[in-house]
């Protein structure tokens, strides 16, 4: 595929998102905001880590996540993620709900600027005095490399469906609109429109600010060139 029409593809799926959006500010039910604060990490093997705590005053929402990333070929990774929540004004550590999340991810470029990505998860929920829940996880999505404010940046978007292994439906859509600035050798923030459909419920819009401090810039945990 050309650049121009590449430019023209992902043009056209920004267009359609945002028209989305528009077309639900009728019949939403709420707005979430979230910030997550974090640290990624080289491993030897061009394999990362990320670590993140985030909060959401909106939603009482508090959690830690836990995402190493382990490259099997130049187009898949393994993700054997974790991530623990909790929602309520309780103690830290108390009420906890448990999310494993082993996915695998496949990236492909298209040309120099475009990956298409698509991320292939199951999804386990553990939550106290309740039965756990399973749900296969496909997210679906398109970067595009760029510059803004004459800085590396990173533009994509994303859908990713749910689907419920214990009840054989359809239980959630989210469309996922950011971008990510590569400021400073200490920082890289991220940020993200959701979209968010829940079967049964209006469309819900959603705000995430990520903070990212890239310490594979610091040499943590990378491994040191062998000379002869």
């Amino acid at each position: 595929m050309s650049s121009r029409k590449c430019h023209k593809v992902f043009l056209s799926i920004v267009l359609c998102i945002f028209s989305l959006a528009a077309s639900a500010q009728v019949a939403v039910d709420e707005k979430g905001t979230f910030l997550f604060t974090g640290v990624s990490m080289g491993i030897p093997g061009n394999n990362k880590f990320v670590f993140y705590y985030g909060y959401s005053p909106s939603d009482n929402f508090q959690s830690l996540v836990a995402l190493p990333f382990f490259k099997l070929h130049k187009n898949i990774q393994l993700m054997p993620g974790y991530m623990m929540t909790k929602t309520d004004g309780n103690d830290i550590f108390t009420n906890l709900q448990h999310h494993f999340l082993p996915s695998l991810i496949l990236n492909f470029k298209l040309g120099k600027r475009f990956t298409l990505t698509d991320r292939n998860m199951y999804f386990r929920l553990k939550r106290k005095n309740q039965d756990a829940v399973s749900f296969y996880r496909n997210r679906i999505g398109l970067i595009y490399q760029t510059r803004l404010f004459n800085k590396p940046a990173d533009i994509f978007v994303h859908d990713a469906l749910f689907w419920s292994l214990d009840n054989g439906n359809f239980t959630r859509n989210r469309v996922i609109l950011g971008a990510t600035l590569k400021a400073f050798d200490w920082l890289s923030p991220q940020f993200w429109y959701v979209l968010q459909n829940d079967t049964g419920l209006f469309p819900r819009h959603q705000f995430y600010l990520i903070l990212t401090v890239p310490l594979e810039n610091f040499g943590v945990f990378k491994s040191k060139d062998k000379t002869n």
